[in-house]
């Protein structure tokens, strides 16, 4: 772990910083994002499918798409967002498998927790990317490429997985530097140097500029970054819009240099999973098992964020696409599964008996979210948190057990029974 005085001195930068309302003209990002996430995980869980096509998204032919997939299953012309029928036919003796996004997700708050060690300011991105203020980090490691290894190490030597990082003096600059090297790369662009490395870069590389608007740049005979960050706001907003701009000043290097950590985000409204099956369910049982599962996951990630919840929502989707929902008020602030479950069962009861319409998608959310002891204003039941403190220490252990060995290690035995079935998590 980072030496405490180390931190002590990250956090003194911040903090200076933070008093002048922006980040310095010497700012300095670091991007994280991981390689092939989902599919380096469960080449990790399982290491005889290392090296071979890795699809992630569901059975070969199955309805869907494809969630990610590896590098050597991109080599077939396989992609994210592809059809899994497509794919299949693409790499017929690739590995499909579902998508387990509980696993995923505790990788990742994980990672971000890792991220932390390393500056006080992390921003989350998406499930595998990150972004952290560097500025005033680097120097602690003798420079961005050590600084820059030094995360790629930390993230190897804990998780077990690679990841591409980008330095850059903004954060446009660090993610675009962070794929410029993949996988398991590490680029450094320092700001005198941005053009002459980014410059020459189809436009298509810039985040965000997608087939139509690479299309509507070639047909104005602009087709690299550097033709981007030397043409006239004035005509460009002319052909496209407000956003013309802001696509310049991306060429440009300058897409945004303030890092917002998770103690600055606004608290979460809501805390849910929900879960589409591969086909329609007409059981009672795999319904209740699911469901389960469903709050077994919500209150992991609760206790993961120390929220409790007052109010449980359940939504329902019928195989004819009618999509209802139904919420009731827990009687006291829990992050209890089996709590929230005996409420959420008897909304799943009041929505739907077996023999009615078969149900494509089921989810559960709790709202009314608040952290103990932060001086909200809720009153908190001290009589009924003593009542079920030996739940909460099985709650612990089970989740230090699951944080340990993966979320497959233990679980409600309905919750597993719905997983049997051969649906998808």
């Amino acid at each position: 772990m980072i030496n405490p005085i180390v931190s002590q001195k990250m956090r003194a930068e911040a903090g200076r910083r933070k008093k002048t309302g922006k980040l310095k003209e010497s700012s300095l990002i670091l991007h994280v994002d991981m390689d092939a996430f989902f599919a380096a995980i469960e080449e990790k869980d399982n290491p005889s499918i290392k090296g071979k096509p890795v699809i992630i998204g569901g059975p070969k032919g199955s309805r869907g798409v494809v969630t990610t997939c590896n590098y050597p299953a991109r080599k077939y012309g396989v992609h994210s967002g592809m059809s899994l029928s497509l794919a299949g036919r693409l790499c017929p003796d690739g590995i499909y498998l579902k998508t387990f996004s509980g696993k995923y997700t505790w990788v990742s708050l994980r990672l971000m927790a890792l991220m932390r060690r390393y500056s006080p300011q992390v921003e989350p991105y998406s499930i595998d990317e990150a972004f952290l203020d560097a500025t005033g980090c680097a120097q602690l490691w003798g420079g961005a490429e050590e600084y820059g290894r030094a995360v790629k190490n930390a993230i190897k030597n804990t998780l077990n997985l690679t990841a591409s990082v980008g330095i850059g003096p903004s954060r446009i600059v660090a993610k675009m530097a962070s794929d410029l090297n993949k996988p398991d790369g590490l680029a450094v662009i320092e700001a005198h140097d941005v053009r002459n490395v980014l410059g020459p870069l189809p436009v298509e590389k810039i985040p965000g500029v997608g087939e139509s608007t690479r299309k509507t740049l070639a047909g104005m005979g602009i087709r690299t970054v550097a033709q981007l960050a030397d043409y006239p706001v004035k005509l460009m907003k002319a052909k496209i819009g407000v956003n013309g701009e802001a696509l310049i000043k991306m060429a440009q290097g300058k897409g945004g240099d303030k890092i917002t950590g998770l103690e600055e985000r606004p608290d979460d409204k809501s805390m849910g999973h929900e879960h589409t099956f591969m086909t329609n369910v007409e059981r009672c049982d795999i319904l209740h098992g699911k469901l389960l599962h469903l709050c077994d996951k919500a209150t992991r990630r609760m206790r993961r964020e120390n929220y409790l919840g007052k109010v449980v929502t359940l939504k329902l989707r019928t195989s004819n696409f009618k999509t209802y929902s139904h919420q009731r008020a827990l009687v006291h602030q829990t992050d209890d599964a089996q709590e929230i479950y005996k409420v959420a069962s008897v909304l799943l009861s009041d929505l739907w008996k077996e023999g009615e319409m078969p149900v494509r998608l089921i989810g559960i959310s709790v709202s009314r979210l608040f952290r103990p002891g932060e001086g909200n204003g809720v009153q908190e039941d001290l009589f009924y948190a003593e009542t079920v403190c030996k739940r909460l220490k099985m709650y612990k252990a089970l989740d230090s057990l699951r944080d340990t060995y993966g979320e497959d290690i233990l679980g409600f035995a309905g919750g597993v029974r719905s997983r049997r079935h051969g649906i998808s998590v």
